[in-house]
């Protein structure tokens, strides 16, 4: 039997009419626009509020957009605002793009750092967020960016989650000389069946980020493909919870 065939007279229920109109405006109550970064966002604003909350803000990979992360949230620590905001490259068609193949990449990935940062300060400010617990989380390429925006501003984040990611175009050797990386943070989640990104990528990265002196917890994933999996979330919920509890 089809799902079609409970609606004979053609007419919707009114509670659908009601769940449309939540919906809506449920959308449009958690839709914004960073002005100082020209990022859209999507947030998610904690139940219960409380004075100056932990913030995390997710960056989806390429091809998506800022509805791809959003919905992470109930897997999340409660307490968080929760912020995903939109890659500046790309179109609705194609999806979004963080940074574009070829020789544009190093300034791509600038001009995305900037817009994280700026959106950062502009969460920060209307959200009323702890500036102390702000954590930066990403999938795939928003992965990549996050091992850019963390490394390359030390001291901005309480914590950095690297999901599926890599450390592609990244030069260490580019860091500051007078960079404190020792109280960075890193939780690095990786499938050992991921296709497009390989497992050993994301090892390549643990293997770096410990010679650098990083601190960093691997997570490896047996039989898991590109994606985000639920055991990596109830690891992540718990790193989240500890280091964003006070």
């Amino acid at each position: 039997m089809s799902h079609h065939s409970e609606f004979k007279s053609g007419r919707a229920p009114k509670w659908c009419f009601l769940f449309l109109l939540m919906t809506v405006w449920l959308v449009a109550a958690t839709y914004a626009r960073a002005a100082d970064s020209e990022l859209t966002y999507l947030f998610h604003e904690p139940a219960k509020p409380s004075a100056r909350p932990p913030l995390i803000v997710l960056l989806h990979g390429s091809g998506s957009d800022e509805n791809d992360m959003i919905g992470l949230w109930p897997q999340l620590p409660e307490g968080f605002v929760v912020v995903s905001p939109r890659a500046p490259f790309g179109d609705p068609a194609s999806g979004y793009r963080w940074y574009r193949k070829g020789a544009s990449i190093d300034a791509d990935i600038r001009l995305s750092c900037d817009g994280i940062s700026k959106l950062v300060e502009t969460a920060v400010n209307r959200f009323h967020a702890d500036p102390q617990r702000v954590f930066l989380a990403g999938f795939s390429q928003g992965a990549v960016m996050v091992y850019h925006a963390v490394l390359g501003a030390p001291g901005r984040f309480r914590g950095a989650a690297v999901l599926s990611g890599s450390l592609y175009a990244f030069d260490d050797r580019k860091l500051s000389p007078k960079a404190d990386l020792a109280h960075e943070s890193f939780f690095i989640g990786h499938g050992t069946a991921d296709e497009r990104i390989p497992f050993a990528s994301g090892r390549h990265a643990h293997d770096v980020l410990d010679r650098l002196g990083v601190p960093n917890a691997f997570h490896s994933y047996e039989r898991m493909h590109h994606e985000i999996g639920d055991r990596e979330m109830q690891d992540l919920n718990a790193w989240l919870a500890e280091r964003g509890a006070s």
